[in-house]
């Protein structure tokens, strides 16, 4: 019972902590977001007004020229048991364009994308993790509220029962004793 008592102590303290660093990547993947959206925003509005001097085509390959290089090493780290993903990321320089025309703004769109990526790198992991840590903390509700309100109060019932039945044996011993006692008074 002491060990089941200790194990619910443990389990939900361990349970109440996956939930604050949850609550946490929530908050900083909102962040994240927002400010994806705000770029996507700001990016879109640059690109259309760069492309507008030129051909289709030629914004298009211009666009397209590019290459952006980035290594990234996925790792894994553990929160109180739990492997969740870190991402280290490393962006290489591109190689340089090979149109002849461009526009400030259209070099300027194309450096906001390239900033873009990481960004995008971060959320997948922040949100990924956020999965991770929701599952975990609905098996852990799950082993929580096993041990709350099955095992436990199982526990409780067969304790009581054993006590029963000790002090049952008890009595009866005693009255075994009385009585021998009293047939050896006899004899």
């Amino acid at each position: 019972m002491k060990t089941s008592r200790e194990a619910h102590k443990l389990l939900k303290d361990k349970q109440d902590e996956l939930i604050r660093r949850f609550i946490e990547l929530m908050k900083e993947a909102s962040g994240i977001r927002k400010r994806i959206n705000l770029a996507i925003k700001t990016i879109s509005t640059h690109a259309s007004l760069s492309v507008a001097c030129f051909p289709y085509k030629m914004a298009q390959n211009q666009f397209l020229d590019k290459e952006c290089l980035i290594s990234a090493n996925i790792a894994k780290k553990n929160w109180m048991g739990v492997q969740v993903a870190d991402i280290e990321y490393e962006t290489k320089e591109s190689k340089p364009s090979g149109a002849l025309v461009s526009s400030p703004l259209l070099s300027k769109t194309e450096s906001d994308m390239r900033e873009l990526l990481p960004l995008l790198l971060q959320l997948t992991v922040t949100e990924k993790n956020c999965q991770i840590l929701a599952t975990e903390i609905e098996a852990l509700r799950r082993r929580v509220n096993a041990l709350e309100y099955i095992i436990i109060p199982e526990l409780m019932q067969n304790i009581r029962v054993i006590r029963i039945k000790l002090s049952d044996n008890e009595r009866d011993r005693i009255t075994r004793l009385i009585k021998a006692k009293s047939m050896e008074h006899f004899f």
